[in-house]
């Protein structure tokens, strides 16, 4: 997909949602940088997933976001709280730990102006590579797609892997029209960190593709994330990052089972080291045989517990087929 030149004069409202948990600092640096945004018409929601911190309603106030109280604990509430409260026509999501550049919500209306997308990721650069952690981590992938843009929909091949495993984006950088709130599409709540299980915005853009909606890629869209600083900071990073994938895959297989064989296609293929032609190249590989043992027997239990904690099964909301602005059926995003 080509560079797009955002026009300012074009771009809708939007709304950029942080979610944050007693991380202050971190929070104060990230809102700096999203003051110096270049884009005409934001505003700027502060989700803080405790019982309510004066510090961090100060913080908002001073830079002039909306601050809200989420006191059920867990990202993705938070994140439903947010863009259930967003006034703009695009909701944003950026981590209270990473930064934007000044152009990143502008990248992010103007390709969302397009009648075919219904939700847009960003590229994802490290803030600092000063640590031989955080160096190790980038050169086993990190989070960097790339500076290729691309679009994903029902009928880009393998589409079910890439929107499950990490081929669209993830939720430090993404945003989504505001629409998808108003028809009760939301973060599925028994994932995410407090579960244990990573992996709600994949879930999401899933659902957001299975129905038909289109996604892309805007590698000018650009914030920066923090790795991690030390080696015990990598190994529980990995360690989190694969026994939430054991435990995601199985909640795949057991309640997808339409998708079952692409998921267990996927995992086979990952068992015998198969590289995908989505995925960037890497250093090095992201874990050892002996750590992939101990994801399998430690995120089993964790979809198992999941399943307790969710007092229903899950039912993802019915999307509307998408349409252009005449109700017609929407053109397929180019491949």
């Amino acid at each position: 997909m080509r560079a797009i030149v955002p026009h300012p004069l074009m771009a809708p409202s939007c709304s950029v949602v942080v979610c944050t948990r007693n991380r202050p600092e971190l929070l104060a640096r990230c809102l700096a940088s999203l003051g110096r945004l270049d884009h005409p018409s934001y505003e700027v929601i502060v989700v803080d997933n405790t019982q309510g911190q004066p510090e961090v309603e100060r913080l908002a106030r001073d830079t002039g976001a909306r601050y809200l109280v989420e006191r059920r604990v867990g990202l993705s509430r938070a994140r439903n709280s947010g863009g259930r409260a967003a006034k703009g026509d695009v909701v944003a999501y950026i981590d209270d730990d990473a930064t934007a550049e000044i152009s990143w919500l502008t990248h992010h209306s103007a390709v969302l102006e397009d009648p075919r997308l219904t939700a847009t990721t960003g590229r994802v650069l490290p803030t600092s590579l000063s640590s031989s952690a955080a160096r190790a981590y980038a050169g086993a992938g990190g989070e960097d797609l790339g500076e290729v843009g691309f679009w994903v929909d029902r009928n880009t091949p393998r589409w079910f892997e890439r929107a499950n495993f990490g081929g669209v984006g993830i939720g430090v950088n993404m945003a989504f029209r505001r629409v998808l709130f108003d028809w009760g599409w939301g973060f599925r709540e028994s994932l995410g960190p407090v579960a244990g299980i990573p992996g709600e915005e994949h879930y999401a853009f899933f659902t957001i593709v299975r129905a038909g909606h289109a996604i892309a890629y805007v590698p000018e869209a650009i914030v920066h994330h923090t790795y991690p600083a030390t080696a015990a900071e990598l190994r529980r990073r990995r360690m989190w990052i694969l026994r939430g994938s054991v435990a995601y895959m199985a909640m795949l297989l057991v309640e997808e089972p339409e998708h079952r064989r692409d998921t267990l296609r996927y995992l086979w293929e990952a068992a015998r080291g198969t590289r995908r032609a989505w995925r960037p190249e890497t250093d090095e590989p992201f874990a050892g045989r002996l750590q992939l043992l101990a994801a399998v027997a430690t995120g089993l239990p964790l979809y198992a517990k999941s399943l307790l904690t969710e007092r229903r099964r899950f039912t993802p909301p019915r999307l509307p087929e998408p349409t252009d602005a005449s109700g017609s059926p929407r053109p397929s995003a180019p491949s």
